[in-house]
């Protein structure tokens, strides 16, 4: 099968599409799916150039054809946002069959465990997630995939989990779900997180202000539900947020893309008693501030790990009601992928980018 293969940590030009050994069977608990649209995000990137290598994301050896012959060499395909058919199942799968449409479902932890017995299921032993999206077949765990519902594409599907359903989550722990008469900032709103996000807090009814560096993302965050867009090409943005909101500040913050942005003006926009959520990370930069400032307001920091089953659920259910929308700005075949890592690094990207493999 052709796949899209990380060969070394570093720049998008160290994707190559090769041809690589086709999965083999599914083991106990395991699907064999055929591969129709996965999408690309800033998890992504940090993988690709090294920021990030956590479990699932190491360099593994695999059989690859080259000059007519099978070879072994270290290589990882990437892609956790996936949707396709089952191709055939595994022992003890019991709740899907051949021929369901499956996307990544959130319902990623063991319920078994200790951590999961005791209310700790973020520190799961034995999670299992999706990966080798960016192949034409892949062999994936089925109690971290769902059905997809009627109406909905694969390429809308494979989204949900994590560009909705990480949104959905994350103004969930904050505390207190934002209403309208909160002042609300999506940071990074024109990424694949923060476009959805930006949907989510348009139907609160609050005030919703979202920042862009990208000036051709303007009139598409006003269209998803932004009351007004901070444009700022040089990333800092708090006096602007004090002055929309006549200086009280952000009540939620919700930050997809880390400390540039917490630094850059996230932080010092937070209003008291206001509630701060980082749901994404897509650089090594540490977030700072000065820890007075954090209880004098009586703030909340706090993140999220990803959508889990209910947020899916919720997010497929807000979008078959056409209350949200998948945005999804870029559709291209698998050759095209390190072009898009490129253009995706450079925030050229609106929303998410997805291999069409139909």
């Amino acid at each position: 099968m052709k796949a899209c293969v990380l060969i070394e940590p570093g720049p998008a030009e160290n994707l190559k599409i090769l041809e690589v050994r086709d999965p083999g069977p599914p083991g106990e608990g395991q699907v064999l799916m055929k591969v129709e649209a996965s999408g690309i995000d800033g998890h992504d990137l940090v993988v690709r150039n090294g920021t990030m290598r956590g479990r699932g994301e190491q360099l593994e050896e695999m059989e690859v054809k080259e000059n007519g012959s099978w070879i072994k060499r270290p290589g990882l395909i990437l892609g956790h946002e996936i949707a396709g058919t089952v191709l055939e199942v595994g022992p003890g799968v019991t709740d899907l069959a051949v021929g369901d449409r499956i996307a990544p479902s959130g319902e990623s932890n063991c319920g078994v465990c200790e951590f999961c017995r005791t209310g700790l299921s973020v520190k799961c032993t034995n999670r299992a997630m999706a990966h080798n999206g960016y192949a034409e077949m892949a062999v994936v765990p089925a109690r971290a995939m769902m059905k997809i519902p009627e109406g909905i594409s694969a390429a809308e599907a494979c989204i949900v989990r994590c560009a909705i359903g990480t949104c959905l989550r994350g103004f969930m722990l904050a505390g207190e779900e934002p209403k309208f008469h909160h002042n609300i900032l999506i940071c990074g709103a024109g990424g694949g997180l923060g476009i959805h996000a930006l949907q989510i807090a348009a139907l609160t009814g609050g005030f919703v202000m979202a920042t862009t560096t990208s000036e051709h993302k303007i009139d598409m965050l006003k269209r998803y539900g932004a009351s007004e867009v901070i444009y700022s090409p040089e990333g800092k943005f708090n006096e602007q947020v004090m002055k929309l909101t006549n200086g009280s500040g952000a009540d939620y913050v919700m930050d997809t893309v880390g400390g540039t942005t917490f630094n850059n003006g996230g932080f010092r926009s937070l209003a008291y008693y206001g509630r701060y959520v980082f749901v994404g990370q897509i650089n090594d930069e540490f977030a700072r501030f000065a820890v007075p400032y954090l209880f004098w307001r009586e703030a909340v920091l706090t993140g999220c790990n990803g959508g889990m089953y209910v947020d899916t659920q919720r997010g497929l259910e807000l979008m078959a009601q056409k209350r949200i929308e998948a945005v999804i700005s870029e559709r291209f075949k698998l050759e095209d992928t390190p072009r898009m890592h490129g253009l995706l690094e450079k925030r050229q990207i609106t929303g998410r980018a997805v291999i069409d493999f139909t």
